[in-house]
Parts: structure tokens; C-alpha cells; sequence
């Protein structure tokens, strides 16, 4: 164990000056790209729980063996729709509230009334 601690220690300026961080942005990408990743991870680990669990179910004695496993399917589905509920509420979001790169919303509908007509408005 000290081995690994003083091998870690020892590489950690190299782990630390491999990313190049200009500015907010490389930040902020390099922070979105983590967290994808670590929702890919446990949607991934939530599959394999729903998957081994499934199994238990199928190969339980009893009664009691068969209702903790199905238990445990039931959690795991619930997690699953939940962290996918989640990750999809967040992109409709981005997407509702961002425009795509070198874009503006439309402005040929807008009317500005002239102040000095005494029109409907």
C-alpha cells in the first residue's frame, strides 16, 4: 500500500498537467464530459444490479428468497427510471434554454407598434 501511495504521489504533476484548461469553457466541458460519464457508469452498474438480481430471483428456495429478490429487481428498476428520468429532464433543459452554435432565434414575427399611431394596440 505505501507503494501505490508513493507512486501516486510521485505522478500526480503528471496527471495534473496532461489536461489543458485555457479557460471556463475547457472547464466547464471537461466537467460535463465527467459527469456523463459517471451517469454512463451507473446506469451501467443499475443493468448489472436489475440483471444479477433477476438471477437470484429465478434461483431462490424459498419464498422469502424469491420476495428479497424481487425486491431488489423492483429497486433496481426504480433507480434505473429515476437516473434516466433525471439525465433526460436535464437535456430537455439544455435544449430548451440554448441555441445551437452561431444561431438566434427567429425575429421576422415581432412587431414593434409605432408609438405615435393610436392603432389596436
Amino acid at each position: 500500500m505505501k507503494k501505490f501511495i508513493i507512486i501516486a504521489i510521485t505522478a500526480f504533476p503528471f496527471f495534473t498537467f496532461a489536461q489543458e484548461l485555457r479557460d471556463i469553457n475547457s472547464v466547464a466541458q471537461k466537467a460535463t464530459n465527467l459527469g456523463n460519464l459517471t451517469i454512463e457508469i451507473i446506469i451501467g452498474l443499475a443493468i448489472v444490479w436489475i440483471i444479477f438480481n433477476s438471477f437470484k430471483y429465478f434461483i431462490a428456495d424459498g419464498e422469502e428468497g424469491r420476495a428479497k429478490g424481487g425486491m431488489a429487481v423492483l429497486f433496481g428498476v426504480i433507480g434505473l427510471f429515476v437516473i434516466l428520468s433525471v439525465w433526460g429532464l436535464v437535456y430537455l433543459l439544455i435544449n430548451s434554454f440554448t441555441f445551437q452554435k452561431n444561431t438566434r432565434p427567429p425575429t421576422d414575427n415581432i412587431r414593434i407598434p409605432d408609438p405615435t399611431s393610436r392603432g389596436p394596440y
